[in-house]
């Protein structure tokens, strides 16, 4: 008797078998297609809360960077007429809106304010002693570093995000002591419209939270505090100045399923099996590679600047790290240039930021094509940039690089019609000598900068003497 089975027991066994097969596959690969739109909508997402993260922290650097002349004039003279703080406070805020006013307080008590209408409640605040506002000005007096406070509601009736820097002089025996602070209040509605998160199109639900005891001292001061609970909160960090930020986002749109229609037609047309499989298939692949082109487009603008394509300040800290690392091995020096265009708003006012933005992406273009492939040239914000120059042998070959960036910056710009000259202003600090930190160092080329600016622009400064650099 043969034991072969007959084409009957054949389809029974195999037909169920594959059946069950084919609903297998469409319910697994509706499920990874499913789940390939949803993270590529939360790697748009992603995407979104880094720009916002960018806007956020451009506007506060273009923001207290903006005040450093006034608290190295009064660090330098020891004392600012009322006419002068009047006369330089008001060009500092038609340069930017996010400052509400500017005030000056020796020894935290405030005597100077612009605008003073509106603010003149502001008038003899004791800061060091305010309820709300002393613990932060302590803070600043103990670590003698800038800190940022708030939001706060302020006395005149706003909220303001509060950014305290402390103001020394030197005493005829060149000993540092006290003097007071400077206090610009950043309009924290501003603030918000600039980063975005105000736009009616945003449709991600923001909170925002301070780290590290700064600002709301760990508190979230803005949106919905279970925002940081949700398991699918997308989280990032904010650098503003002397701490930290944290932003969590949640979409607001509402859930659905795009692929379920898919899902019911794949279970009832299985006999259509090779026709969906490769649809789904082909749909897949592609979802996977927008979803990977989604993800790279997201470091991309988590590391560059996007209107320049160079790279930013966290790529600038990582590259400092390596380049500290190889210099200390080979004992080499290590050099950063601090640089800020001269004139550059002008071109903005008078010809519109479409004219701006093509003048920085044709400087950003000179600039690496005037260093080597070991040093690197980064956007911080704004007109300004930092050149990280490695393996310097003498302050000559320094200088060969600053006169290069002196004279592509001074070769016409084109715009349509128009035609642009700038000037830039460069300060040079040198690693170990005017810093140990890439803070401390940008620091120390930021001061150096500005004392180029204050003698005449267009021009470089050393942080220090360069004949005991090298």
């Amino acid at each position: 008797m043969s034991s072969t089975p007959t084409p009957r027991l054949l389809r029974m066994i195999i037909a169920p078998v594959l059946g069950l097969l084919v609903t297998v596959v469409f319910f697994a690969m509706s499920g990874l297609y499913q789940g390939t739109l949803h993270q590529q909508q939360k790697a748009l997402d992603i995407e979104r809360l880094a720009e916002v993260r960018a806007n956020i922290e451009g506007a506060f650097n273009g923001a207290t960077n903006l005040t450093a002349g006034l608290i190295a004039f009064v660090s330098a003279n020891g004392e600012i007429s009322e006419e002068f703080f009047t006369r330089l406070s008001k060009q500092l805020l038609e340069q930017n809106h996010l400052i509400r006013h500017i005030t000056l307080a020796p020894d935290n008590i405030i005597r100077y304010v612009y605008p003073l209408e509106g603010n003149e409640v502001a008038l003899g605040l004791d800061l060091l002693h305010h309820p709300e506002q002393g613990l932060t000005t302590k803070i600043m007096m103990e670590t003698a570093e800038p800190v940022l406070a708030g939001p706060y509601e302020l006395e005149q009736g706003d909220i303001a995000v509060i950014h305290r820097v402390p103001i020394y002089l030197r005493n005829s025996e060149d000993e540092k002591y006290y003097w007071g602070l400077m206090s610009t209040p950043i309009n924290f509605s501003v603030l918000l419209e600039a980063s975005g998160i105000l736009n009616p199109s945003f449709d991600l639900n923001i909170a925002l939270r301070s780290l590290e005891g700064t600002g709301a001292d760990g508190v979230v001061f803005y949106g919905d505090e279970a925002l940081f609970e949700h398991r699918e909160a997308i989280r990032s960090s904010i650098k503003v100045l002397n701490g930290t930020w944290e932003m969590a986002a949640v979409s607001d749109r509402p859930h659905s399923n795009p692929v379920s229609g898919l899902i019911w037609i794949a279970r009832t047309i299985g006999a259509t099996f090779g026709l969906l499989t490769t649809f789904m298939v082909w749909q897949l692949m592609r979802m996977t590679e927008r979803l990977r082109a989604s993800q790279a487009q997201y470091r991309m603008l988590a590391q560059h600047d996007s209107l320049t394509g160079l790279p930013n300040r966290v790529v600038l800290y990582d590259r400092f790290d390596q380049a500290v690392a190889r210099a200390e091995r080979n004992q080499d020096t290590l050099v950063l240039l601090y640089m800020d265009l001269d004139g550059f708003k002008e071109i903005n006012d008078l010809h519109g930021h479409q004219a701006g933005d093509m003048t920085l992406t044709e400087l950003a273009k000179r600039f690496r094509s005037i260093v080597r492939g070991t040093d690197s040239v980064i956007r911080i914000g704004g007109d300004e940039f930092i050149v990280l120059l490695e393996n310097v042998a003498s302050i000559d070959s320094v200088l060969a690089v600053t006169d290069k960036i002196l004279q592509c910056v001074a070769t016409p710009i084109r715009f349509e019609s128009l035609e642009f000259s700038l000037g830039i202003s460069i300060g040079i600090a040198c690693f170990p000598n005017n810093g140990l930190t890439l803070d401390q160092l940008m620091t120390a080329g930021d001061h150096a900068m500005y004392a180029a600016k204050a003698t005449g622009k267009n021009r470089i400064s050393w942080a220090s003497d360069p004949s005991q650099l090298f």
